[in-house]
């Protein structure tokens, strides 16, 4: 864990040092997501884990959707956003050239991983085998300047020496267990979501960068699960590796959070293009930015909408660019040009072939 996040957040302010000596605490209380070993898996190890836990999920949660859209038993069948039929009639790519550009991004995406991601050796030395007590010293004086911030030296003091000093000690643990592990993955998140916003909404307002790179992932007018990653090999590499990859690192994290990072992400994607809408999903219950969000955006009149991805929609509403399932409904009400004429004219517009 590092503090280097932290002194970014707290402004410089004076702090007692036997205040701060009061924070150390004297024992380790392991929180029960820590295995204290040199890898998760015994078969491999944590480095190589970060890169294949986002590939493997992508399969494993992709071939869910598929084996539930090939049985098209009842219940799911009522909560697919489009027909079965649609999936073969409106998409312009075959399924095995998908796959075929699917695994392309994942042999990219798992180089470019083995070469951001630290050595084995350099893993152990700096995350996994380090003195715990030794490591919450650095968040002491954070700590300390936080609380004085927030309460004024004087109540500070009173308030981390609560409990023999206990409510200090305490707080020094608990940030240095859950606070700042938490606070890296809120700002992995805005990272990734600011990259792929800005990046994804410029890939749809150049023409050129459209018709050349982005419009080979919007030739799935109607999203499945595998297809999440279906890309220009360029593109993906731009906009979901090397995305994740500075998520990594300007949030600092360590390689087993990494590889949650990974594999959430993934298993994220992969739900966004399911085509389904279920409510009891984590992903779709959790966030507004899920599946019948981001088809719309697949749609040919949603096309300069919806751009936000994968986790939250903060961009989108900042930007006006939002459209929701209420103005999907009430302009086809309305009525106008046929689906297949409006997919005609964007593809017009952006001069495809």
């Amino acid at each position: 864990m590092s503090t280097g996040i932290l002194s970014y957040l707290i402004p410089s302010f004076p702090v007692n040092s036997n205040l701060t000596a009061s924070l150390l605490p004297q024992d380790v209380h392991y929180p029960i997501y820590l295995a204290q070993r040199d890898s998760l898996l015994p078969f491999v190890s944590d480095r190589y884990l970060a890169v294949l836990t986002p590939v493997v999920v992508y399969w494993i949660v992709g071939g869910l959707f598929y084996f539930l859209d090939e049985a098209q038993f009842e219940y799911f069948e009522k909560r697919r956003i489009h027909e079965s039929e649609e999936v073969t009639r409106r998409n312009r790519v075959s399924f095995a050239d998908l796959i075929k550009a699917v695994v392309l991004q994942h042999v990219l995406q798992t180089i470019l991983g083995l070469f951001w991601l630290s050595s084995d050796e350099e893993i152990l030395r700096t995350q996994i085998r380090i003195n715990h007590l030794e490591a919450m010293q650095s968040y002491a004086p954070w700590v300390g300047k936080a609380v004085s911030v927030l309460l004024g030296p004087k109540n500070a003091a009173d308030f981390l020496g609560l409990a023999g000093g206990e409510v200090g000690r305490g707080l020094v643990e608990w940030n240095y267990w859950w606070g700042v592990p938490i606070f890296q993955f809120g700002l992995a998140f805005f990272i990734i979501d600011t990259h792929q916003f800005f990046l994804h909404k410029t890939m749809h307002e150049v023409p050129y960068l459209y018709r050349n790179f982005h419009s080979h992932h919007h030739r799935l007018y109607v999203p499945y699960a595998f297809g999440a990653l279906y890309n220009h090999w360029l593109e993906g590499l731009l906009l979901d590796s090397v995305g994740a990859a500075m998520a990594e690192w300007l949030s600092g994290m360590t390689v087993r959070q990494t590889i949650l990072l990974f594999g959430f992400s993934s298993a994220k994607t992969v739900d966004d293009h399911s085509g389904y809408r279920l409510w009891w999903d984590p992903m779709q219950m959790l966030f507004a930015n899920n599946a019948d969000y981001h088809d719309i955006h697949h749609q040919s009149f949603g096309i300069k909408k919806n751009f936000s991805q994968p986790f939250f929609t903060r961009w989108d509403h900042l930007f006006d660019t939002v459209m929701t399932r209420e103005e999907v409904i009430n302009r086809k009400r309305v009525g106008g040009v046929s689906e297949e004429e409006a997919i005609r004219e964007v593809e017009k517009q952006y001069k495809l072939d």
